[in-house]
């Protein structure tokens, strides 16, 4: 059985969201930009964050010992001023999306890729943290 690590932000953030939709009723599948994806690869954390349409050079990648920031902007283009909407569901404007790692990172080794509207970072671990073989001596 696989050990899932739910940060207790996220879970907090997805909380409100819950509320706030039982308040004012449901605004899509989820109101956290980018969906973000966080899974453990043996040596690094990575990260594959959902960005279609943003241009790489619109994104900024901070991480800070176990956080990672993710910033950037979606422009869409709007038709003229006197067109009239029958469905609206694109949103537009600056985002923000912090993610918090479950454990140490070497954060001068991170590296990041933008490929098909999907931004992947990976954060390798602390070389202490990086999980290592031990050989069994015999006697």
């Amino acid at each position: 059985m696989a050990l899932v690590y739910q940060d207790p932000f996220e879970q907090l953030q997805a909380e409100l969201e819950r509320m706030l939709d039982a308040a004012f009723g449901p605004a899509g599948p989820s109101r956290l930009y980018p969906p973000v994806n966080v899974f453990d690869a043996g040596d690094a954390y990575v990260v594959k964050a959902e960005v279609p349409g943003v241009s790489p050079d619109r994104i900024d990648i901070d991480v800070e010992d176990d956080t990672l920031t993710i910033r950037g902007e979606r422009a869409v283009s709007e038709p003229n001023r006197e067109a009239a909407y029958h469905r609206r569901e694109r949103g537009s404007g600056q985002f923000r999306r912090v993610v918090r790692i479950p454990g140490r990172l070497a954060s001068d080794e991170v590296k990041a890729e933008y490929r098909d509207g999907v931004l992947t970072v990976r954060l390798p671990k602390a070389k202490e943290a990086r999980p290592r073989r031990v050989q069994i001596e015999a006697a």
